[in-house]
């Protein structure tokens, strides 16, 4: 169904936690709201909101004025950037804290790397390597920890959709769940758990930094199936690997299944089995899961009929699919977040180069 306020939820929602917004169903000033900033910001966008008729090529000279990414040259964007990067007044709002500590470790990144495409090269700093730990700024910073074992953590969550996805392109007409676990076994080597799990790249270096174990696996020419289900089985061993906030972060919600724990248990308890008939529970366990949800968020249209939020149905013990299934990572919002500081002046981005401006690095010195 349609929301008849379109954006709204997510907007309020943030400009209520900034105190621009003062909390309620109706849009109120907040306490952190500065009217002649956001006023001078807008400029002559309300005078043309409030016309009938615009015309294409009188707003063509407007452009750059209008454009929101020129918000950090302006009273609007300096303000917004003292709200976001400002520490709290009080100094007790963990929101506002972590926001800081994160802005500050997205600053501190872009300063000391080339970082051309903002979350493929911030997420492997975040991820990877000993920057986080040794860098005399980023050991210090509280929320670098979690950002670690958040961003190690998206890797597995992918590789269960890529699977997801690769399963459900693999339906075709009426089949029952034994022959799509059939199709993915069939896509395996005959080895065993052990040997499959021997043959994965090292995920940690002599000094205990997490190893681009993930991304050799994505770079590789192998096929889907069998390149997501390695990437799986690594971040399965990361969990004895990691410790801390690292780790807490990366696990998430403990023993949940399809989690890195759960997916560790499976193949340690298989490690004598053959990996095709390990890989034939694990679609067994997906399917089951995908209806148990599809079920819990059903809901009854006007007709009485039932709607269920699934591509992938089962009748009678047949599956059929009425959609394919994406495939791409859950995003960090690392790109939105780039996109915020440089709309308000604390980061930019020059010949396809992202750098921190000097307004960028004393707000948050």
């Amino acid at each position: 169904m349609g929301n008849p306020w379109g954006f709204w939820g997510p907007y309020a929602g943030s400009e209520t936690a900034l105190g621009i917004l003062g909390p309620g169903r109706m849009p109120l000033p907040g306490p952190r709201l500065d009217a002649s900033a956001v006023r001078s910001g807008l400029g002559e966008l309300l005078e043309l909101a409030a016309e009938d008729t615009l015309h294409v090529g009188d707003l063509a000279s407007l452009g750059t004025k209008l454009c929101v990414c020129a918000g950090g040259e302006h009273p609007d964007g300096h303000w917004l950037a003292d709200l976001i990067c400002g520490p709290d007044a009080s100094g007790v709002d963990p929101r506002s804290r972590a926001r800081r500590e994160t802005i500050q470790l997205m600053v501190r990144i872009v300063s000391e790397h080339t970082v051309v495409r903002f979350t493929r090269d911030v997420g492997r700093v975040l991820a990877f390597g000993n920057f986080l730990t040794t860098d005399c700024v980023t050991r210090d910073i509280d929320a670098a920890p979690v950002w670690r074992g958040v961003a190690l953590r998206n890797y597995s969550v992918g590789a269960w959709r890529r699977l997801w996805s690769w399963l459900v392109e693999h339906v075709e007409g009426m089949i029952t769940t034994e022959e799509l676990a059939d199709r993915f076994a069939d896509r395996l080597p005959p080895q065993t758990v052990d040997e499959f799990l021997s043959s994965l790249p090292a995920t940690q270096s002599t000094t205990g930094a997490p190893l681009p174990a993930e991304l050799c696996l994505r770079e590789a020419d192998t096929p889907l199936p069998l390149n997501e289900l390695r990437v799986l089985a690594v971040g399965a061993r990361r969990v004895d690997e990691l410790s801390g906030r690292v780790r807490d972060a990366f696990l998430g919600q403990r023993g949940i299944e399809l989690g890195p724990e759960w997916v560790g248990w499976r193949l340690e308890e298989a490690r004598s089995a053959p990996l095709r008939d390990t890989a034939r529970r694990l679609v067994h366990d997906m399917v089951a899961r995908s209806q148990r949800i599809a079920l819990a968020k059903a809901r009854r249209r006007p007709d009485g009929s039932l709607w269920l939020p699934t591509r992938l149905h089962e009748r009678s013990g047949l599956l059929y699919r009425t959609s394919q299934e994406g495939r791409g990572d859950v995003g960090l919002r690392l790109d939105q977040l780039g996109t915020v500081l440089a709309t308000c002046g604390v980061l930019h981005r020059c010949k396809q180069r992202w750098s921190v401006t000097t307004r960028g690095e004393d707000l948050v010195a």
